[in-house]
């Protein structure tokens, strides 16, 4: 793996980088005529100055270096893949890295480099997870670099030999993965010998604590006893070297010391380890933030629950500094580590508010990961996009020189004057059909992707209703186990309603996920609802209102507005299903008005009885007024919901004869108007 440090100089710095890629790219004729390549060494320094300011920098300099012909494609790729997965966005990173290594065009160019794109991209699918992806990429980089028996492929071989070592250990496959390690840790301590540079030691020291790491997260602790003492071999030869900065060597031989605790406290030798653990507290990279995370690590393996409580305070302030996103990494790395300190701890209170947090973040998790995804997916769909423009404007020229060449031959040969027409006629009617056939694909395409979207969205419907079942299972477990312990009696009577009352509120939100789940299946149904009930109109509003609970809101003020004649009107309806989906309109106005007013009026239009339901909330665009009544759909993941609660009102009104829709002229809020047939019978004057 390559690190760099970041750093942030002032806007002349920019202006003098940018000028100089244009004095470059005069220099070698780019500006003026396109397709002569600078010099490798030149395009990485101005690319790489640029990732030292700014990353979106060095993108615009990338694009611009395209722009000028003064890169090879897939040169673009591969520095674009470097910027991507420094800037955190693994997804495009993978991307780029796959179409920089899809020929052999930067094996010829760099073979570095393309050593280089291998170890990185088995980097980036063993942080997404998949290790067995990250095996067959490194084995593949590692079937390039066996040929090249220059130093530098040694180098390589080493460092992918270990990429491959280190899936394996993830993957249970112990033996295979100390063999490889073997052989990548004598490699590179050979060529750190052989040569002293800086960059060999280097590279030697970070392999050796990899596969140190590698033997601690997969807790073999026994057979990592001697990985640490070769880690600290290669450590401490880092740190001797005159050129090393000293806030490398800190943190080399902080975290070193940390694994080598660990390594230590599980396996039996406890004192040494509190030993080495002290050591480590008296160092300067103890009191940095990453160092503090390592000392949570040993506290955490080393089982002093105390100990970990007491440091918890700092630790999530650290992640609240560093403003971490509610994802799982987020969950498992430090709420749940929280959890357990408070817990086996005995701080049970603080447990529980740790357990609170955990369940509130849960739904963050899932809206961070979509929308952390949707980001770079838009970077790729701008890559594509960028692509498809490229294409057509091959496909404009080819056309052009069609046209030049049937005119030449038009003017040279006359005689072929009728045989060119018929010929150039047919070829536009083969285009139209083309054109058609691509029409029709691009269709299949759109109707595709909405059925994968389709699916996507009820797949996470289904994830987060699982998610939010588990955790009032969980509270209600906790608490279970609480009151019917031996302890019980010494609680106070508060303490004892607050626990009644947390159980009955987790049991009420547990039946109330159980009737969203029901209500899936609502908002496809076709079946006709029978109607028996012969109700006033007003009945329907006003247990909607009721059932919505609408008027105790704190920050939504409700008024529910009607005329003297509607308070004789009688529907022939279905009353439970009718107040059903009235209930929905209202529960959906009030979501969607954090401050302001809700109305709900009922009146007579166009001979059926009209329930209007007004808001001042955030209001729906008018391009998604049918969009916002499919399955699934939610314009604003900040609010809370599972996108199937107008599905289901509008298929219950048009069942009942009626219809639910948008009304996209009212611009207060959002205004939805569901209409249902009048009793023919009753006497709508009376």
């Amino acid at each position: 793996m390559t690190y760099r440090t970041i750093t942030i100089k002032n806007l002349t710095t920019i202006a003098i980088l940018a000028t100089a890629l244009l004095l470059a790219a005069c220099q070698n004729g780019s500006v003026n005529q396109k397709g002569k390549q600078m010099p490798m060494a030149q395009t990485d320094s101005l690319i790489y100055k640029a990732m030292d300011i700014d990353y979106n920098r060095a993108l615009l300099i990338v694009d611009s270096l395209e722009d000028i012909g003064a890169l090879s494609e897939t040169k673009l790729c591969f520095y674009r893949a470097q910027i991507h997965f420094k800037m955190g966005q693994e997804l495009s990173a993978e991307l780029y890295y796959k179409k920089a290594l899809s020929t052999d065009e930067l094996y010829r160019e760099k073979p570095m480099l393309y050593y280089f794109a291998y170890d990185q991209l088995s980097t980036i699918l063993t942080i997404k997870g998949d290790q067995q992806g990250a095996l067959s990429n490194a084995t593949e980089g590692y079937g390039y670099v066996q040929n090249d028996a220059t130093q530098e492929g040694q180098h390589w071989k080493a460092v992918l030999l270990h990429d491959i070592g280190y899936c394996q250990m993830q993957l249970g496959r112990t033996a295979e993965a100390e063999k490889n390690f073997t052989h990548a840790y004598n490699t590179l301590k050979r060529l750190a010998s052989q040569t002293g540079r800086y960059d060999e030691v280097y590279a030697w020291a970070r392999v050796a604590y990899n596969i140190m790491d590698a033997y601690t997260t997969t807790d073999n602790f026994e057979e990592g006893e001697k990985w640490v003492v070769a880690a600290e071999e290669a450590i401490n030869t880092l740190v001797a070297l005159k050129d090393c900065p000293k806030l490398t060597a800190e943190e080399y031989m902080g975290s070193l010391n940390t694994h080598k605790a660990i390594v230590l406290v599980k396996t039996g030798q406890r004192q040494k380890a509190e030993e080495v653990y002290k050591q480590f507290l008296k160092s300067p990279y103890a009191q940095t933030s990453i160092g503090l995370v390592d000392n949570a690590e040993y506290l955490e393996k080393a089982e002093r629950w105390s100990d970990l409580a007491n440091l918890t305070p700092r630790l999530d302030s650290l992640a609240t500094a560093w403003a971490m996103p509610k994802s799982m990494y987020y969950l498992k790395t430090y709420l749940v580590p929280f959890f357990n300190a408070y817990m086996k701890s005995g701080r049970t209170e603080k447990a529980m508010q740790t357990a609170q947090r955990i369940a509130e973040s849960i739904d963050s998790v899932d809206r961070y990961e979509r929308k952390h995804n949707a980001a770079e997916l838009a970077i790729i769909f701008e890559t594509q996009e960028k692509e498809a423009k490229i294409a057509e404007q091959a496909r404009s020229l080819n056309k052009q020189r069609v046209y030049a060449g049937a005119a030449t031959l038009i003017l040279l040969i006359v005689f072929l004057t009728i045989f060119i027409i018929h010929r150039y006629q047919a070829a536009r009617r083969l285009a139209e059909k083309n054109q058609e056939l691509e029409q029709k694909n691009e269709l299949l395409t759109i109707a595709n992707a909405r059925a994968e979207e389709s699916s996507r969205m009820k797949t996470n419907f289904i994830r987060q209703i699982s998610h939010e079942i588990r955790t009032p299972l969980n509270i209600l477990n906790g608490f279970t186990q609480i009151i019917t312990s031996p302890d019980a009696e010494q609680l106070q009577a508060d303490e004892k309603a607050d626990i009644q009352n947390r159980i009955a509120e987790n049991t009420e939100r547990i039946t109330s996920l159980v009737n969203k789940m029901l209500e899936l299946s609502e908002a496809s149904s076709q079946t006709v609802i029978e109607r028996t009930d012969d109700v006033p109109a007003m009945q329907i509003a006003t247990q909607a209102v009721d059932s919505s609970a609408i008027r105790r809101s704190e920050h939504v003020s409700f008024s529910l507005d009607s005329t003297e004649a509607m308070e004789s009107i009688i529907l022939h309806t279905n009353l439970r299903y009718a107040t059903r989906a009235l209930t929905q309109l209202l529960d959906n106005a009030q979501k969607f008005t954090k401050q302001g007013s809700v109305t709900l009026r009922v009146l007579q239009q166009d001979g059926m009885t009209a329930f209007i339901v007004e808001d001042t909330g955030i209001g729906v665009p008018k391009q998604e007024s049918e969009h916002i009544f499919a399955e699934f759909v939610q314009l604003d993941d900040y609010y809370d919901g599972t996108g199937i609660g107008l599905p289901v009102a509008r298929s219950i009104a048009r069942r009942l004869g009626g219809d639910i829709r948008f009304d996209a002229s009212y611009t207060g809020g959002a205004r939805f108007v569901m209409t249902l047939p009048c009793n023919p019978e009753a006497d709508i004057t009376k």
